[in-house]
């Protein structure tokens, strides 16, 4: 046993030729050092018994092994210690790294519930806006459309007279309204004429009888002068919406199942096109 602890010694004192730090770890260091002294209580014991042969061979034999397992007993208590300190550390941090796992665990799913929230109260307010934007536009196209029927309501109501003679009054109005400017009230009649004159040459062409409202040509030339609309509604047209827009439409009746009512339609619109006639000479 001599060389190999005296090699263990050399070895507490020398030191790693790169890093100039010792050759054993701190715990080793420990463990050799503890190793050495109990080789050395060993050696002296062993010593003592043969040098003093005079003495009580039993009673220094006796106390020789005495010694022996108490550093014996010593050492492993200690190598005991260092194995339970070791084991509570490694317990420690088993338990250390499982409550990190747990409490990233719960951080993670506390996140997601977080993130879970935000989404269903972002859609919960993207509906809520939806929803007043849906409101908002039914209010205002209601409020829109009773506009409209208002705005039809008073045109209509303008138009008290019916027939030639409601024409002639609508134009009276036209005429009164365009004193200062003849070349206007001259455009807007012979527009009318016009228009009248292409439904009675060809009375089945529904184009000619549908006049968009909104007609930028329309309304340049009739539409925008007093009267203008008017003369429409008292020449027996109506306001209707066909394919989506709105128009001024004289509407044929049935000539097969209704000839007089077609008869009185047709001389309708051929009395308003020699009333406008009429006043265009004037």
């Amino acid at each position: 046993l001599a060389p190999k602890m005296n090699k263990f010694l050399n070895r507490t004192i020398e030191k790693d030729p790169i890093t100039r730090k010792p050759r054993y770890g701190e715990k080793a260091m420990i463990r050799v050092k503890q190793a050495i002294r109990a080789y050395k209580a060993l050696e002296c014991g062993l010593s003592g018994v043969f040098q003093d042969e005079t003495n009580s061979e039993s009673t220094d034999q006796s106390s020789l092994v005495s010694n022996l397992r108490k550093q014996v007993q010593s050492w492993e208590e200690q190598m005991n210690e260092q194995r339970r300190v070791k084991q509570t550390q490694e317990q420690i941090e088993l338990e250390r790294i499982a409550n990190e796992k747990l409490l990233a665990e719960k951080r993670e799913k506390e996140q997601r519930l977080l993130e879970e929230q935000r989404k269903r109260e972002e859609e919960l307010e993207l509906s809520r806006r939806a929803e007043e934007a849906r409101r908002r536009r039914i209010e205002e196209e209601q409020l829109a459309l009773a506009a409209e029927r208002e705005a039809d309501a008073n045109l209509l109501s303008l138009v008290p007279t019916k027939g030639p003679e409601g024409v002639r009054e609508q134009i009276e109005k036209m005429r009164q309204a365009l004193e200062d400017d003849r070349p206007a009230l001259d455009v807007a009649l012979g527009s009318l004429y016009t228009l009248f004159d292409q439904i009675t040459r060809k009375p089945e062409e529904v184009s000619f009888r549908r006049v968009r409202r909104d007609h930028p040509k329309f309304n340049e030339d009739i539409g925008r002068h007093v009267g203008g609309k008017e003369v429409l509604i008292a020449a027996g047209f109506r306001l209707e919406t066909l394919d989506g827009v709105k128009c001024f439409f004289s509407k044929e009746p049935n000539i097969e199942s209704d000839m007089n009512g077609w008869s009185d339609w047709f001389d309708g619109l051929k009395k308003t096109s020699q009333v406008i006639e009429e006043e265009m000479i004037k």
